[in-house]
C-alpha cells in the first residue's frame, strides 16, 4: 500500500517539472499503488532492486527502524546503488549515521524529509527569531508543545531556534488526559513543554490536539506560534509608565511606544481563511517540495551536503535524549475523530457589542 505521505510525494515531485521527473513508485502492489502508478503514468515497482541505477532521488516516506519500520533498510539499498535518498523521519541518530556513511561512499546524498520546517509560519517563525538574534535582543524563556507525531522535526526547530545546545529536562510529569509536561532548560534557556503523546495505532496519523506550539519569550515582547498552521503573533511587552497619568486624568498624548500596535498579527490575514484541504493539498506538498530542491542543492554542492549532515545528526541525537526522558507514545484505541462544525463557535465569539 501506498503510504498518504509517499502520495504527497509524488505529487510534489510530479508538479516541479521544471526540476523533476517522476520515474516510478516502490510499493508492494497493493490495489492503491497500482491506481498511483496508473495516474501518474510511470511504473510500478515492487522492490528497490527493481529500480533503475540511473535515477538520481529516492523518497522513502516508510517507517524507520525508530518506528519498527524497514525504511532504513530501504534507503540503504538506494544509497549502495549511488541513489541519493530522502527519508522520512523520525529516524534514529545512528541509523542516520549509516545512511550518511554509504551515502559519502557512493558520491550521493542523503537528509531527513522534514516537510514541517518548511511549513509557512515555521519559516516565519524562524526569521524572525534570527532578526531578533542579530538586533540582540535577549530570548529569556520558551514554552512549547508538540504531539509525539511530530516530536521528531520539533526538535529540529528547537534546535535551529537555539542555534544548537543541550538539553536538561529536570522535570517530567505523570501522563495526564493525553499530555505530559516538563520544564528544564536548553542552552541555558528555560524552557517549559506541553507534550500530546496519546496515540490511536490504528490510525496513528490523526487525533493530535497540537502539531507544534512555540511562545518565546524576549526582553521586549514574546512571539507565539499557535500552531503549525499560524497564526503568528508578537506581543509587545506591557510598559505604561505611571507617570502619564501624574495630572489625574487620562492622558491627551501617550509615549511613543504607546502608539505602536499592541497585538502584531505577523500572519497574512488571508492566510487564517485558507480552507483545511488548503493545508492538506497544497502547503504541505509545497513543503515537500522545498525538501526536493534542498536535496538538488546538495547534490551540486557537496559542502552543503556536510553542512547539513552534520545539523541533522545533532537533531536525531537530541531527538533520542529527549524521547529517552519523555517516554514513548501511550497507545489508545478509543481515539476517534470529533468533528465539530465551526460556524457555531464563530458565533459565539461574537460579543454583544460588535453585532450588528
Amino acid at each position: 500500500m501506498v503510504p498518504v505521505l509517499e502520495l504527497f510525494y509524488a505529487e510534489a515531485v510530479f508538479r516541479d517539472k521544471k526540476n523533476f521527473k517522476l520515474a516510478g513508485i516502490v510499493a508492494r502492489g497493493s490495489e492503491r499503488s497500482k491506481k498511483c502508478a496508473e495516474h501518474y503514468g510511470v511504473p510500478l515497482y515492487e522492490s528497490a532492486s527493481q529500480v533503475p541505477s540511473d535515477i538520481d532521488i529516492a523518497c522513502v516516506a516508510i517507517r524507520t527502524g525508530a518506528l519498527g519500520g524497514n525504511g532504513t533498510e530501504i534507503s540503504l539499498e538506494f544509497l549502495k546503488k549511488g541513489i541519493s535518498v530522502i527519508l522520512e523521519q523520525p529516524v534514529h541518530h545512528k541509523e542516520i549515521a549509516e545512511c550518511f556513511k554509504f551515502a559519502r561512499h557512493n558520491n550521493c546524498c542523503f537528509m531527513t524529509g522534514d516537510l514541517y520546517l518548511n511549513m509557512p509560519e515555521i519559516r516565519r517563525m524562524l526569521s524572525v527569531t534570527d532578526y531578533l538574534r542579530n538586533k540582540g535582543v535577549k530570548m529569556e524563556y520558551i514554552r512549547a508543545g508538540s504531539s509525539v507525531q511530530a516530536f521528531y522535526p520539533f526538535v529540529d526547530i528547537l534546535n535551529r531556534l537555539v542555534r544548537g545546545g543541550n538539553v536538561n529536562l529536570e522535570y517530567v510529569s505523570p501522563q495526564r488526559g493525553g499530555f505530559k509536561e516538563a520544564i528544564g532548560d536548553i542552552s541555558g534557556i528555560p524552557f517549559s513543554f506541553e507534550f500530546n503523546n496519546d496515540m490511536n495505532p490504528h490510525d496513528p496519523d490523526n487525533h493530535m490536539h497540537i502539531l507544534h506550539t512555540f511562545t518565546l519569550y524576549y526582553e521586549s515582547g514574546r512571539l507565539e506560534l499557535s500552531d503549525t498552521r499560524g497564526p503568528l503573533i508578537w506581543y509587545p511587552r506591557l510598559n505604561m509608565p505611571w507617570s502619564i497619568l501624574s495630572e489625574g486624568g487620562v492622558p491627551d498624548e501617550y509615549p511613543e511606544h504607546m502608539k505602536e500596535r499592541f497585538i502584531g498579527l505577523l500572519t497574512p490575514e488571508n492566510n487564517l481563511t485558507e480552507p483545511y484541504s488548503a493545508f492538506a493539498g497544497n502547503i504541505a506538498i509545497d513543503s515537500i517540495g522545498r525538501d526536493l530542491l534542498h536535496m538538488l542543492e546538495m547534490i551540486k554542492d557537496n559542502k552543503k551536503f556536510l553542512i547539513n549532515a552534520q545539523k541533522e545528526q545533532n537533531s536525531a541525537k537530541l531527538w533520542n535524549d529527549m524521547t529517552t526522558k519523555l517516554g514513548y507514545a501511550v497507545m489508545n484505541e478509543k481515539l476517534e475523530p470529533a468533528a465539530i462544525k465551526p460556524d457555531g463557535i464563530y458565533e459565539a465569539g461574537i460579543l454583544p457589542e460588535e453585532r450588528i
